[in-house]
């Protein structure tokens, strides 16, 4: 198609139309939230000098009117003529931004720095403490292969629909440290701290080797994209960013441990592993891209010498390139940091460890 050499706007144009957020901008290159993602981290980089993007999390990447066509859910050729429209004849549309504020200026929102896992374990096991899980969570987690008792000790709870003044004025009351936790927040008016709940599912702790809570993650009731998003109150006034960590499910008391992808993936693995008499210890990465976690995985195994990972990504390798190349990625790094890297498969019908496992019991119950 000819026409993207004559198109009268360049990508820094179409990031600043889209409001995609910008966190650092070297001159030559923009590092910015995907917004094709569950992004919090800039994963995003724009080459102004290229005109092209990539984000190195979920892969997606282009030109300018790729990354105009795919924000908008257009095709290639309605997005020419909207670029057209909007840069030549300077005309508004719904997409464009609600304000005044030039092109070139950022509205900065102040963070909170994050706070120590203490802390962030603190306030999440009192907020946990407060919440309840729904009949129709409890049944789909029942489904996949976890006893009552086992869902009631790993703090699965409902995100709260309501109350969340209450809940926020009780874990002050507590005396629970709210700023530096992500989810939390101030609002811009009154100082008063709130609870930010973007969109309902399974709140899931994310646990570290210690077994403090670091984070949240939410099982989403209607994904979009992803199945998953974290507890965060990031773009909020002193709100925070999410901070996930390798997830410890079990006992890492051997000299091997198995690596999945998810959270609740991992809690299901080791809880169906003791079911079937063979406990494991399960650590999940939250996203099979994660390679900083994963990093921050290798020296945390290196202090307690365990020096075996097997690797048991999903199935969907088989035909994601991304999960492949990341699983690659995974076997490399831990191989060169002196680790013992296994990688196993199984039948692909079954598309995670958890699955498997659960088969495994099924077929003995029966």
């Amino acid at each position: 198609m000819g026409f993207r050499d004559e198109l009268p706007c360049s990508i820094r144009d179409v990031v600043d139309l889209l409001s995609i957020q910008v966190i650092r901008d070297t001159g030559t290159q923009l590092h910015c939230r995907c917004p094709f993602c569950a992004d919090r981290k800039a994963h995003l980089n724009v080459k102004l000098d290229k005109n092209v993007f990539r984000c190195n999390r979920c892969g997606e990447g282009g030109g300018v009117l790729h990354l105009y066509a795919a924000a908008t859910n257009i095709s290639m050729a309605a997005a020419y003529e909207e670029l057209c429209r909007i840069f030549q004849s300077g005309e508004d549309i719904r997409r464009r931004k609600l304000n005044d504020t030039p092109r070139n200026q950022r509205i900065v929102t102040p963070e909170a720095e994050l706070a120590p896992s203490n802390i962030r374990d603190n306030t999440y096991r009192n907020l946990l403490s407060l919440l309840t899980l729904g009949s129709m969570h409890r049944e789909s987690l029942l489904m996949r292969g976890l006893s009552g008792d086992a869902i009631d000790q790993l703090g699965y709870r409902t995100t709260p629909a309501v109350r969340s003044g209450r809940i926020v004025a009780e874990l002050l009351e507590r005396g629970c440290e709210l700023e530096g936790v992500p989810g939390f927040y101030r609002d811009r008016e009154t100082g008063s701290w709130k609870l930010d709940i973007r969109a309902s599912g399974i709140m899931i702790p994310d646990r570290n080797m210690l077994g403090e809570i670091e984070a949240i993650q939410i099982r989403l009731d209607r994904p979009y994209k992803s199945k998953f998003n974290n507890l965060t109150s990031v773009d909020k006034y002193y709100g925070t960013t999410a901070s996930c960590c390798p997830h410890f499910a079990g006992p890492h008391d051997s000299d091997a441990v198995y690596l999945t992808e998810g959270v609740m993936k991992a809690d299901i693995a080791q809880y169906l592993s003791n079911a079937l008499g063979q406990p494991r210890c399960f650590i999940g990465l939250t996203g099979v891209g994660n390679i900083n976690q994963f990093r921050r995985l290798l020296k945390e195994l290196a202090t307690v010498h365990i020096n075996r990972i097997i690797v048991a990504f999903d199935m969907d390798a088989l035909i994601n390139e991304n999960v492949r190349n990341a699983r690659q990625r995974v076997l490399q790094e831990g191989s060169d940091a002196g680790f013992e890297m296994t990688p196993i498969a199984w039948d692909e019908k079954y598309k995670g460890i958890d699955d498997l496992l659960l088969s495994f019991k099924e077929a003995r119950a029966s």
